[in-house]
């Protein structure tokens, strides 16, 4: 049996969530309700790296979020999110970035709250990086665990030359701040060879304390609102649905697809959406579920000469050798996820602003028509093969996240609107040339050949943009759904309080106004650590008498 009430109740116990669930309790003056839709995600396809391969798609730990039809784009696209202890933190591919200053410096911040300075300084005290070459600005004693990926081999070494002779900087530390270049990814996974989740870094270690609950299993139906003001959560158990009060604070930290969905289910969001589902309006808020922004995505593939690659690694008895491995050491290829190489790249913004990720791995997959005709050989090539994952990290296109009834189980509809904004593909376009342009370097050239995927005979803008539109996939780092901001053209503040309701917070990246530059898990977990700065100090000042002086 719980308590009815509690000071804090937060919505989510994905990267950010659990970040707060700690920070909030760990003074023990104040009790917290952790409340997750999924379970605990206490399994090895979670915390084994590499078994991401095998967990991805299982319903038991992804939400899969229909995708209206679009032109150009596979029919029943779905968005795939994490749920669980943990989040996406508990089921993404590990790849770890921080972001760079002009992310953060472009948020709204009328005091200072989002500023590189604070944000760096979050950084640093979350993280654990001991890597050899770590930039002196990171975090060596933190709770999160993050490492380098260790694999080498010729094509690799290759491959970082290359990024050097198109003028990229050889990076010991690709998350030094205020760099472009190309070095070995970093991935958030543990010196033990284990995924280290929001779960496993933050909350796990705080399950004992007495002031925190934890409920898994537990669907959050709509935000329970007084006069302009939140005063709890209804919540639906195996036992039914009750209601539980919040003294202080509802923390909505589900993410930017269940955040605008649980604002819209409790009345607040546009009128027009509302109406459609059937749900009375308590406050007109226009931009919730508004402004969806995700980093478009395309993977292109080369045969891979003069270097075995892993295409052969991961099927009969040569993935049960590297299980086997993994489980005696703690290394090998099961322990990490993450392509080998991340490069940062500015095709047309400011050198220490990048608007182009690359991921730079030593494998190929078959194209969704080879498997559909041949689905008994797996997913990847039978021989060798090198790919480069590329990322828009600034589209202007954007979408929206709308409920579509008044019933809680009922997921919303994505508009993703890829490409409402022509200048997006035109920029893709742009980036396929430049991964051409990358995998033909002189120190490449002995070990790329044919390119797969597109093809080398799509030449023209028009035959690349057409294949792009099917090959684009989202990164899976939506924002913006809930972005702060003044009042007539965002939902919460620069402190991430929802306008004009009091007591209800929104803590995820649907705040953020524009995606990072690189992966959102890290700084999802280091916008929840500065969002509890943030709340601890509000509550101070709720505390100290008219007319006293602090």
């Amino acid at each position: 049996m719980i308590s009815d009430t509690f000071d804090y109740i937060i919505v989510g116990a994905g990267s950010s969530g659990c970040v707060l669930a700690d920070r909030l309790s760990a003074d023990g003056r104040c009790t917290v309700l952790l409340i997750e839709a999924g379970g605990r995600n206490e399994t090895e396809l979670v915390n084994m790296p590499r078994a991401f391969m095998k967990m991805f798609g299982n319903p038991a730990y992804f939400w899969h979020y229909p995708v209206q039809e679009q032109d150009g784009r596979p029919a029943g696209e779905v968005w795939p999110y994490g749920r669980g202890l943990g989040g996406s933190s508990s089921t993404n591919g590990t790849w770890y970035m921080r972001g760079v200053a002009a992310d953060y410096d472009t948020w709204p911040s009328p005091n200072g709250e989002w500023s590189w300075d604070q944000m760096l300084r979050c950084f640093t005290e979350m993280e654990s990086y001991r890597e050899p070459g770590a930039d002196p600005r990171r975090g060596r004693d933190g709770p999160l665990q993050v490492t380098r990926l260790p694999f080498r081999s010729p094509a690799i070494s290759a491959a970082i030359e290359a990024g050097e002779q198109m003028g990229l900087e050889r990076l010991d530390d690709v998350n030094a701040p205020g760099k472009c270049g190309i070095g070995y990814t970093q991935a958030t996974v543990n010196r033990r060879g284990r995924r280290a989740s929001s779960y496993q870094a933050f909350l796990k270690p705080a399950m004992w304390r007495p002031n925190l609950t934890v409920l898994t299993n537990t669907l959050a139906e709509r935000v329970e609102l007084g006069a302009a003001r939140a005063t709890g959560v209804w919540i639906r158990t195996a036992e039914g649905p009750r209601l539980v009060g919040a003294r202080h604070e509802v923390i909505l930290s589900a993410g930017a697809i269940q955040s605008p969905r649980l604002l819209q289910l409790s009345g607040i969001g546009p009128a027009g959406v509302l109406a459609k589902a059937g749900v009375t309006l308590r406050h007109e808020l226009p931009a919730v579920g508004e402004n969806l922004a995700d980093h478009a995505m395309f993977s292109m593939a080369f045969r891979l000469l003069g270097d075995k690659g892993f295409n052969r690694e991961f099927g009969g008895w040569r993935l049960l050798a590297h299980t086997v491995r993994y489980y005696l050491t703690r290394k090998g290829l099961m322990a990490y996820t993450s392509p080998e190489l991340t490069a940062l790249l500015s095709m047309r913004s400011a050198p220490d602003w990048p608007d182009v990720q690359f991921g730079i791995g030593l494998f190929s997959l078959r194209s969704s028509e080879e498997i559909k005709t041949d689905p008994g050989r797996g997913a990847l090539h039978d021989e060798p093969g090198i790919t480069v994952n590329g990322i828009a990290l600034r589209p202007t296109s954007r979408g929206s996240v709308r409920i579509r009834s008044a019933a809680a189980e009922d997921l919303p509809q994505v508009d993703a609107r890829w490409w409402s904004d022509p200048d997006d593909m035109a920029f893709m376009v742009e980036m396929a040339r430049l991964v051409r342009r990358y995998m033909d370097q002189p120190a490449l050239r002995p070990f790329v050949g044919e390119e797969m995927t597109p093809g080398a005979a799509l030449t023209s803008d028009e035959d690349l943009a057409r294949s792009l539109q099917w090959l684009t996939s989202p990164g899976i780092h939506a924002t913006g759904t809930c972005r702060m901001g003044s009042a007539g053209d965002s939902v919460v503040d620069s402190r991430l309080r929802v306008h004009d309701i009091r007591g209800l917070r929104v803590v995820d990246c649907s705040v953020m106004p524009l995606p990072p530059a690189g992966n959102t898990n890290g700084p999802a977990m280091a916008l929840g650590w500065r969002a509890a700065e943030l709340i601890s100090e509000d509550r101070r000042a709720e505390r100290v008498p008219q007319g006293v002086t602090r």
